[in-house]
């Protein structure tokens, strides 16, 4: 079994005792210093103390696994990263969102609604025409992230 799958399985059984769900999952091959990055994220988002908790008990298993020096990172996803899950986008009702479709055609809008894999976006007004708002399939949609505003 490779490192990466033994993380992948460590991980499923550590998150299985929470309410959170793994986002990504990624492990270097480097032999000078591996590195295993974990993004974690639930329905009510993910505090830096349930991050800490979860290095915890996860770095003292690999340990007695990697011989070698590691590093090992567990975080929620920033906030510039893609949605992923179903559940990132109901998390992210009433956001604008950049999406891009497998197409290749961009979308920008405020996400409405979500329901079986369907959500309905409110694209922006261009020209002070507002269109209407659409249904996309989450197949159809390569990349989507939140669009972050300060205003």
């Amino acid at each position: 079994m490779s490192l990466k799958e033994t993380v992948v399985k460590l991980v499923d059984d550590l998150v299985a005792e929470t309410d959170c769900y793994v986002v990504d999952i990624a492990v270097s091959d480097s032999k000078i210093r591996r590195k295993v990055t974990i993004f974690l994220d639930s329905d009510a988002g993910i505090t830096i103390d349930q991050c800490t908790a979860f290095s915890r008990q996860l770095g003292n298993q690999l340990e007695e696994i990697i011989e070698e020096a590691f590093t090992l990172e567990v975080s929620s996803p920033g906030a510039d990263s893609p949605l992923k899950f179903e559940r990132q986008y109901v998390k992210n009702i009433g956001r604008s969102l950049r999406i891009t479709k497998t197409d290749k055609t961009e979308i920008k809008g405020k996400l409405i609604e979500v329901n079986n894999g369907t959500l309905v976006i409110e694209p922006e007004a261009k020209k002070k025409v507002k269109p209407e708002a659409m249904a996309l399939s989450l197949d159809e949609i390569l990349e989507a992230k939140v669009i972050i505003s300060f205003k």
